[in-house]
């Protein structure tokens, strides 16, 4: 089981910390003082420490020194725990070599989601570490083999070929290019896995230079060191970019350390290690460790605007209560007053984002929804395009977020005005009812049978081919004409959380329609691969704005 030290002086806090901790799954060990702490670690190192900051007597920043100083704490993971206003300790902490901060007061969600992720990430970490250890371990163990054949070659000429019969047999089972170059500095020798990855033969690879194979970007760093390395009769390790047979560039570490026998320079023996898998690893865990700073930016963001947002609101009170009515300027204040009502559902949803949770779902009019986003969207579009909407009365409700279904609705008709180019067009939105039974052909497979309302926008713009159309939902694909970035992917991450779905028709030159299917308030979703989506639980408090959400008719 997995071993927590948690550190605190606040008998409050520390209950607090443990109590989330141990209901996890964590065996957690409290301490309320550092001394408490380190003769606890001294007795059992924990997998995993999360320690105050401010604690009378020794601090946390102290305990955190005597930790790093020790060779068999060093490694034990460490993350700050500070208050909301102890920002300015991030750097400090940082440079003592903590791996990460938790605020108070603690978000469960948050502190979970950090504390999987250090964990995870120090067991990768010593993973590799030993992955490494012995693949070094096995290259030194073949290098040695290596020399003591070729020491043995040079005493006699039947042990000398009998040695590089040996010597090739080795070689050639090993996972690994090997190489080996002569007194000239000529290579002589590739071994079977060094053959494979270039796709030459041995006379073929000889009569080669080693560069032809390196990336052009690479070529001219790869070159110098090489050249060093070699002026100096000492050993290199140069990681470069190398064809493989198929044509594509792999990362590599090449390896070389001189041979001399007698006394006497011998050449080099060499490996080559494709690294092009590990360095993949290590991406993906950067990868996902941004992500997680990505939803702390989100949150303080979202936290920033919605006080912007609740100031526009106010002023906007104020000027409507000092405008008579009938005077024209009341108008536009009254649309400064939606467009922040409807940038307040937008900071909602950021802030459901952030903390890790699906927005509340409930019945809702697609029409009188579409009708609304339309008004808002007509003053954004180029004078060429020509929005025309069809939109169906008395639709039975859907059950949707409003602010979610919105941002569906405002990019696809944002991305059919895009189509256009600036020339005149029209794009044209339209709902209608739509059941979709059992043994229907075009029914899309995540969803049941049963009534459905269908959203419709088509443009009369360029087409999209069937490659665009395959990526378009992709995060972050975009082309110079749909360059959208992440909109079709929220729109398509939005539809699958409300058990709907989205369709393309689309050709070069005929424009494109994109289908949207929600379903019914009273269809049983339960059904449908995207259930797990639907919240059984309200939205927490933190997740909802002060600001009054708009009301829509249900049908």
């Amino acid at each position: 089981m997995i071993n927590i030290l948690a550190i605190d002086d606040e008998s409050e806090s520390l209950g607090l910390l443990t109590g989330i901790l141990t209901a996890e799954g964590y065996q957690v060990r409290p301490a309320d003082s550092g001394e408490l702490a380190l003769a606890s670690i001294a007795v059992k190192p924990p997998d995993l420490i999360l320690l105050d900051v401010r604690m009378s007597g020794m601090d946390g920043f102290e305990v955190c020194r005597r930790l790093k100083a020790s060779e068999q704490t060093r490694d034990i993971p460490l993350m700050f725990i500070s208050g909301a206003g102890d920002t300015e300790f991030l750097v400090e902490g940082l440079a003592l070599g903590a791996v990460d901060f938790v605020s108070k007061p603690f978000r469960r969600m948050e502190l979970l989601a950090r504390v999987r992720t250090h964990l995870e990430l120090a067991r990768l970490r010593a993973d590799l570490e030993e992955q490494v250890a012995l693949r070094t371990a096995e290259l030194r163990l073949a290098n040695e083999q290596l020399q003591e054949k070729l020491v043995e070659r040079r005493l006699a000429e039947q042990a000398q070929r009998e040695s590089e019969e040996r010597f090739r047999n080795l070689a050639d089972t090993a996972p690994v290019g090997i190489w080996v170059t002569g007194p000239d500095d000529r290579t002589s020798f590739y071994n079977r896995s060094a053959l494979t990855f270039t796709g030459r033969t041995m006379e073929q690879l000889i009569s080669m230079s080693w560069a032809e194979f390196v990336h052009p970007d690479d070529l001219e760093g790869a070159c110098a060191s090489y050249l060093a390395a070699l002026a100096e009769r000492r050993a290199f390790r140069i990681e470069c970019r190398l064809r493989r047979a198929d044509g594509q560039y792999r990362w590599s570490l090449c390896t070389g350390v001189p041979r001399f026998i007698n006394g006497a320079y011998a050449g080099y023996i060499g490996t080559t290690i494709d690294t092009t898998e590990l360095k993949r690893s290590h991406e993906r865990t950067m990868a996902a460790e941004k992500l997680e700073s990505l939803g702390v930016l989100a949150a303080g963001i979202a936290h920033d605007f919605n006080n912007l947002l609740g100031n526009v609101l106010v002023e906007s009170e104020i000027g409507l209560a000092d405008i008579p009515m009938g005077s024209p300027a009341r108008e536009s204040i009254e649309r400064i007053r939606m467009v922040a009502i409807r940038a307040s559902e937008i900071v909602n949803l950021l802030t459901v984002y952030a903390d890790g949770g699906q927005a509340e779902l409930g019945a809702m009019d697609l029409s009188g929804l579409v009708e609304e986003t339309l008004e808002m969207i007509r003053f954004s579009i180029s004078k060429g395009a020509v929005l025309y909407s069809t939109l169906a009365k008395d639709l039975p409700a859907v059950r949707a977020n409003p602010a979610q279904i919105r941002q569906v609705v405002w990019n696809l008709i944002m991305n059919a005005v895009e189509a256009l180019d600036g020339r005149p067009g029209t794009v044209s939105v339209s709902t209608r009812l739509e059941k979709i039974g059992q043994g229907a052909a075009r029914r899309p497979r995540n969803l049941i049978a049963g009534d459905y309302v269908r959203l419709e926008v088509s443009d009369t713009g360029r087409g999209m081919t069937e490659e665009v159309q395959a990526r378009v939902f992709d995060p972050f694909y975009s082309t110079k004409f749909l360059g959208r970035g992440l909109g079709l992917a929220a729109v398509q991450g939005i539809l699958r959380s409300h058990c709907g779905s989205i369709n393309i028709e689309s050709a070069p030159g005929k424009g494109s329609t994109f289908e949207v299917l929600l379903p019914c308030a009273h269809v049983d979703i339960r059904g449908s691969e995207n259930r797990s989506v639907i919240p059984t639980e309200p939205m927490d408090d933190d997740a909802i704005s002060n600001f009054t959400m708009p009301k829509y008719r249900v049908a």
